[in-house]
């Protein structure tokens, strides 16, 4: 298997497992793990560690030697094999096991919403609102897929920066 993908996949195996233990710790401390885990709080900066941790891996298996490219790739594929392995979890954990945190979570969301009401209803308008409000009300699917999303851009932020700074300089002939 390639360098690149078999680093990008164990290091975002080890991510999820960390994912994973924090989801089960939140769930015996009565905490909701959906609001918790997926906060960018928590996953932003677990998944630049872990990024720059898989980075750092490939350029020392890699005679210290690293491309932009190269690091982009592995970032995109880490992002990309975490944020599948953290829905598939979620889905599997959601319709199998307990769909009360989800609940939870869109009762959260709403609250928020209801709480900005005034200044939604100014800038989109009162059925603009009411038509978000009702968007809000969705399927796990959908919650888990803007999860998801979000973990993504998160990737897409911190993959060029972690590239650009970790790269090596071709040496000068």
């Amino acid at each position: 298997m390639n360098l690149l993908l078999r680093i990008a996949l164990r290091y975002s195996l080890v991510a999820i497992s960390f994912v994973f233990l924090m989801f089960f710790i939140l769930i015996l401390l009565d905490k909701n793990p959906v609001i918790y885990v997926s906060n960018i709080i928590f996953i932003g900066p677990m998944m630049a560690v872990f990024l720059f941790l898989s980075v750092k891996g490939f350029k020392d298996l890699n005679s210290y030697s690293l491309r932009f490219w190269q690091g982009f790739t592995l970032g995109m594929i880490f992002t990309i094999s975490f944020s599948l392995l953290y829905a598939s979890f979620l889905i599997v954990y959601g319709d199998f096991f307990d769909s009360v945190y989800f609940d939870e979570y869109r009762s959260m969301i709403s609250e928020k919403l209801m709480a900005g009401k005034e200044l939604l209803v100014k800038q989109i308008g009162e059925d603009g609102f009411e038509a978000y409000l009702k968007a809000r009300e969705s399927s796990n699917k959908r919650i888990i897929g803007s999860l998801s999303f979000n973990n993504i851009l998160i990737g897409i932020v911190v993959t060029p920066l972690m590239s650009l700074f970790m790269r090596t300089t071709e040496p000068k002939a």
